[in-house]
């Protein structure tokens, strides 16, 4: 093990003042910085709310409805940090998509990114399954798109972080205890940084012979991730599923999310994701028809816990669905929303 990894794996127990700070100049004597140095997630404003991003052993928890956006947020956090950073690794660890369908949403974002034909050369599913079932073409889908110059970019990109962005395809077996031995074989030496996305939290098996109710097994869990975030020195990202009456409200919180006493006590930074039209007051919709469907293709996404800095923050992002993205560059919410905002201690 190197030396940066013992120092990224710190051991529990006591240590004087004066050792610590020993440590860190060590540290800094020998240029591993990456401890004190967050990894941004790649979205502004949320990138200053957070004091410039996630840092090692820090717990990041998502929750919004079904099919709001939380893998693509997720995702992307992972995409942008081996993106940003030629020594990060991401492992985006999934238990509701095959590694297959993860690798065709970052095509199809990639090949946004870089369309400047007005998105007529972007990629969607529908584009994909046609150029891979198409009759009159026997080589593979990514042997097609390097041949077509319009995706030479888009494939150059994604090349240069494929050995670095590892999808993992978890199933109803794989413990927290595969998920450690997985990060722990990314800890290599040169790495900078290693972002953890999890999707989601309540499917991690977990080993027990007595009963657990939903509460107490997502109490479990989340105090494992924060001990894997804490022991191996890497953010974790994890996404959390809401409880069943709370897809039936109109506005979703941190305290809607299953088990969420754990949640809110175990992670650092707790984020809610929800649709801006489900949650912008009516009066900001009766009036203009247009703005107010609109509003449909943005999220708001509320910092509602920040161990770091600022919380109760309200950003809205222009979600691009058909390419599974988010667009980097936000802004705060202007509009009033419905419900009073949530403050967790």
């Amino acid at each position: 093990m190197s030396t940066q990894q013992k120092w990224l794996r710190e051991q529990p127990g006591p240590a004087s003042v004066a050792q610590v700070i020993d440590e860190f100049e060590a540290m800094a004597r020998t240029g591993q910085r990456s401890q004190f140095r967050p990894l941004a997630t790649g979205f502004i404003p949320l990138d200053e709310i957070l004091n410039g991003g996630l840092r090692p052993g820090e717990l990041m928890v998502i929750g919004g409805p079904y099919g709001v956006g939380k893998t693509i947020l997720a995702l992307q956090m992972a995409r942008n940090a081996v993106l940003s950073d030629p020594h990060a690794k991401a492992i985006y660890i999934c238990y509701e998509h095959d590694r297959t369908h993860l690798l065709s949403r970052l095509i199809c974002l990639e090949s946004a990114e870089r369309d400047t034909n007005g998105g007529s050369d972007s990629l969607t599913l529908r584009k994909l399954g046609k150029l891979t079932y198409s009759p009159i073409e026997a080589s593979g889908l990514i042997s097609l798109l390097r041949r077509d110059r319009r995706y030479v970019d888009m494939l150059r990109t994604i090349d240069s972080y494929a050995d670095r962005l590892i999808l993992a395809r978890a199933g109803g077996t794989h413990t927290l205890q595969d998920i450690q031995r997985w990060v722990e074989d990314l800890q290599t030496p040169g790495t900078s940084q290693i972002l953890v996305a999890v999707d989601y939290l309540q499917k991690i098996a977990f080993k027990h012979d007595r009963y657990m109710d939903e509460d107490e097994l997502t109490t479990q869990l989340s105090h494992g991730l924060k001990e894997l975030a804490l022991a191996q020195g890497v953010p974790v990202v994890a996404i959390a599923a809401a409880d069943r009456p709370s897809l039936k409200g109109q506005r979703m919180r941190f305290a809607d999310l299953r088990g969420s006493s754990a949640l809110q006590y175990e992670a650092d930074v707790g984020l809610v994701l929800n649709n801006k039209y489900d949650i912008v007051s009516r009066e900001h919709l009766i009036y203009n028809l247009s703005d107010a469907e609109a509003m449909r293709n943005w999220l708001v996404m509320t910092v509602e816990k920040n161990r770091a800095g600022r919380n109760t923050v309200d950003m809205e992002y222009a979600l691009d669905g058909a390419h599974f993205r988010l667009m980097p560059e936000g802004a705060f919410v202007r509009e009033r929303l419905i419900d009073g905002k949530a403050v967790l201690e």
